[in-house]
């Protein structure tokens, strides 16, 4: 129940904000706006209330409709540049009929497809047919997907962040670098128990994160009994010398996900940057909707609970999406139209 009050919640906010739209968009914009955001909750609502079976084919089009108004209430964007045409994604036809975990997607490089232009609204990196990813990997990029990863040989997972409160705190004017707690690494991964100087294998670890860059140094806490992984304490040069700025300092090396939690993406495949959580799932529920409307028959044994691994991981991530999409819209928008 808790749940769904909070994602009632966020659909009154997203609401809230179509009798005034935000950045001022007026005429056809401000229209696109209204009319997409109704359609996607909509479809979100209709989601709520069909099985796995079709489930895909109406939270990617709901999400296609959120990204249309994400693009509509961008501030930056031109009144030529908003409009969404197309998918803008495509997968390798011949990787939908084999291994879930193996299909292949990659953008289709046209300048108004959907995934495309709102990737580059959302300045997150797209990838061309050469340099296919894996949905496995693409899997492993959202926080509920790794909890139960379709290949479990993608290591780099999101991983959560925080800030180092007392590294923020500061006496007189002076300004000591800032500190960003981060959790959940590989317990293969961390340096044995008191070591001391570099940890290569860890360090080439933390690189896959784009976000982490810059450290002047990386401290390692430790594993912890409680099944979260290891623990590092990562440090940056900081010039400022209030609390809040330092805060923003050491926040700029994480990700805002989902309104209230703070998390490190990894790059995925040829992609010096990690990608933005909205392409992220858009490019998941993509695969998804493929499989389940042009490969029913393989998309059934997929969903088949009694002869499939990837079954669960696929309900557990289908039902994620029903609250997980809207509050990234919701806070998407908030981000692009100030």
């Amino acid at each position: 129940m808790a749940a769904q009050v909070g994602i009632d919640l966020v659909w009154a906010a997203l609401r809230s904000t179509r009798a005034e739209p935000p950045a001022g968009i007026k005429g056809g914009r401000r229209k696109t706006y209204v009319a997409a955001l109704e359609q996607a909750q909509q479809m979100f609502t209709a989601a709520a209330n069909v099985g796995v079976a079709t489930r895909p084919l109406l939270l990617f089009y709901a999400l296609s409709q959120g990204g249309r108004a994400i693009a509509a209430a961008a501030k930056h964007v031109h009144n030529n540049d908003y409009p969404l045409v197309g998918h803008g994604i495509k997968a390798n036809p011949s990787t939908l009929a084999g291994p879930i975990a193996k299909v292949q997607l990659f953008g289709d490089n046209t300048v108004a497809g959907s995934f495309t232009r709102l990737s580059k609204i959302l300045n997150s990196p797209t990838w061309g047919g050469t340099a296919p990813v894996s949905l496995g990997g693409l899997w492993n990029t959202l926080p509920e997907g790794s909890l139960f990863p379709l290949d479990r040989s993608v290591s780099a997972a999101p991983l959560p962040v925080s800030v180092d409160e007392l590294s923020v705190l500061h006496e007189a004017q002076t300004a000591p670098p800032v500190r960003l707690i981060v959790r959940g690494i590989p317990t293969d991964i961390m340096p044995p128990p008191q070591h001391a100087g570099p940890a290569p294998t860890l360090e080439a670890f933390l690189s896959q994160y784009p976000k982490l860059a810059g450290q002047s140094a990386i401290y390692v806490k430790g594993v912890y009994p409680d099944g979260q992984g290891g623990t590092v304490h990562m440090e940056y040069p900081s010039s400022r010398s209030s609390y809040h700025e330092r805060t923003a300092e050491a926040l700029v090396h994480s990700t805002l996900y989902r309104l209230h939690d703070r998390y490190v993406f990894p790059a995925v495949g040829v992609n010096a940057d990690s990608l933005h959580p909205v392409m992220a799932w858009w490019a998941v529920l993509y695969a998804l909707s493929m499989l389940a409307r042009y490969q029913p028959e393989a998309w059934a044994d997929h969903i088949s609970v009694d002869s499939s691994k990837s079954a669960v991981p696929i309900e557990q991530l289908l039902g994620e999406a029903l609250t997980a999409a809207p509050e990234l819209l919701l806070q998407t928008i908030t981000d692009v139209s100030q």
